[in-house]
C-alpha cells in the first residue's frame, strides 16, 4: 500500500505541474496606461497669393478689358482699340506672405481657342524664369526662396486684335464685352 499511495501522489505533483505549466503558458498579460498627457502644436503656413492686386482665396472673376491693355498703335485713340493693334496684358502674381513653394496654371482662352474671341496671344514670358506651355495652358512655379525674398513674378502676354484682312462691322456705341477680347483661368497648387 506505501507504493501505491507513493505513486498517487507522484501522480497527483506531475497533474498539478502540468496545470501550473498550461496555465502558465497561456497567459496572456497587457498593460494599460489610463491617462495620455502632452500638448501638440502645429504652425499652418501661410497662403496668400495676389494675381494683379486681387487675392485669390476664392475663385472670382477679374476682368480685362481695352483698359488693361497697353495697345501698342499709332492709328487708334488712347483709351480705344481697333482692328490690327498690337497690345500687351501685365499679369503680377504676388505671393504676398505665402509660407509654401506652389505651382501655378494660366490657362487662356483666345481666338485660337475660342472663334468668338478677339485677341490673339502671340507668346507668353516671364521675368523670373521659364515655364512650360502646353496647348493654350502655361505651367510655371514659384519657389520657397524667391518668396522669401519678396519676388513678384509678372507675366507679359503679348496679343493682337487679328482682323484677318477682313472688313469689321462694328454698331456705333456698341463696345465690345469683356468676354469678347479674352478669358483667362489662373490655378495654384502647393508644390508637393
Amino acid at each position: 500500500m506505501k507504493i501505491v499511495k507513493k505513486h498517487k501522489m507522484i501522480a497527483l505533483v506531475i497533474v498539478i505541474l502540468i496545470c501550473l505549466l498550461y496555465l502558465k503558458g497561456n497567459s496572456t498579460y497587457t498593460s494599460y496606461e489610463s491617462e495620455v498627457t502632452g500638448n501638440v502644436e502645429s504652425d499652418i503656413a501661410d497662403w496668400k497669393i495676389k494675381v494683379n492686386d486681387t487675392l485669390i482665396t476664392t475663385e472670382n472673376e477679374q476682368v480685362i478689358n481695352i483698359d488693361s491693355i497697353s495697345w501698342e498703335t499709332n492709328h487708334t485713340r488712347d483709351g480705344k482699340a481697333s482692328p490690327g493693334a498690337s497690345g500687351t496684358i501685365e499679369i503680377t502674381i504676388d505671393p504676398t506672405s505665402t509660407g509654401v513653394a506652389f505651382n501655378y496654371e494660366l490657362t487662356v482662352i483666345d481666338q485660337t481657342v475660342d472663334p468668338t474671341k478677339i485677341l490673339v496671344v502671340n507668346e507668353i514670358d516671364t521675368d523670373v524664369g521659364k515655364f512650360e506651355k502646353i496647348d493654350n495652358t502655361y505651367y510655371g512655379s514659384m519657389s520657397l526662396d524667391n518668396i522669401k525674398a519678396g519676388k513678384k513674378e509678372k507675366l507679359t502676354m503679348h496679343v493682337k486684335w487679328e482682323d484677318h484682312g477682313e472688313d469689321t462691322v462694328v454698331v456705333p456705341g456698341d463696345e465690345p464685352t469683356t468676354s469678347d477680347f479674352i478669358e483667362m483661368s489662373f490655378k495654384v497648387a502647393q508644390k508637393k
